[in-house]
């Protein structure tokens, strides 16, 4: 038998880069156990039908305030009344009358930039928790129409569905609406509609006096 001594030992620096992979592998495990699904909010189901959904919100003081027709079959549902803090509105995308997406609308009118930053911050964090980190998907400041708009997006998205985080900022001279939203999408829906969008339409001036959109609810 061969003495150990005689065995060529690994070099300082190959050691290093097999700890470095060791964490780096231990680091990712550890982030995917933390993952948690991609559930759309109230307790609901992707895929339920319509009916059922409807059925539940109205069950939890909800009420359909506007229902649109969509071109290939189904609706978009406009939600108010929901029992969350600050919820200002809430959108549910129903394609062939399946539930496939959730749009929460959040906000104050008497919020300041840094109540938005403050917002946007602790909803990320909470995500972060949740889903592990988020990727950047928006992120630009420019000049239409007059006005200034300010976009920034962050997405999580998993087997089991996507979420995106959301500030749009619009602003003249005159007028100041601002918005955060969150939008849960289903695993056969990838691309959110705020992902399609990138750019939200510039709101007009009816749009700029209404109050703007809040926080997340206490959980």
């Amino acid at each position: 038998m061969q003495n150990a001594e005689n065995f060529p030992t690994p070099s300082r620096r190959l050691r290093r880069r097999i700890l470095h992979s060791a964490f780096c592998l231990l680091h990712f495990l550890s982030a995917a156990r933390a993952q948690s699904p991609v559930r759309p909010p109230f307790g609901l189901e992707w895929g339920k039908p319509a009916i059922e959904i409807e059925e539940a919100l109205l069950g939890g003081s909800g009420r359909i305030v506007e229902r649109k027709r969509l071109s290939g079959g189904g609706e978009t549902w406009h939600v108010e009344g929901l029992p969350q803090p600050a919820l200002q509105r809430a959108v549910f995308h129903l394609p062939k009358l399946k539930l496939s997406g959730v749009e929460l609308q959040y906000g104050k009118a008497e919020w300041t930039p840094e109540n938005y930053d403050d917002l946007m911050q602790s909803v990320k964090t909470q995500l972060e928790a949740k889903h592990g980190p988020g990727m950047l998907i928006a992120r630009k400041q420019e000049t239409e129409r007059g006005m200034l708009q300010t976009l920034l997006g962050y997405r999580w998205e998993a087997a089991s569905g996507a979420i995106e985080l959301v500030y749009f900022a619009a602003q003249n001279p005159e007028n100041l609406f601002r918005t955060v939203s969150l939008h849960y999408s289903a695993p056969s829906a990838r691309t959110s509609p705020a992902v399609q969008t990138s750019t939200p339409t510039a709101p007009s001036s009816e749009d700029l006096n209404t109050p703007p959109l809040p926080p997340l609810p206490e959980k």
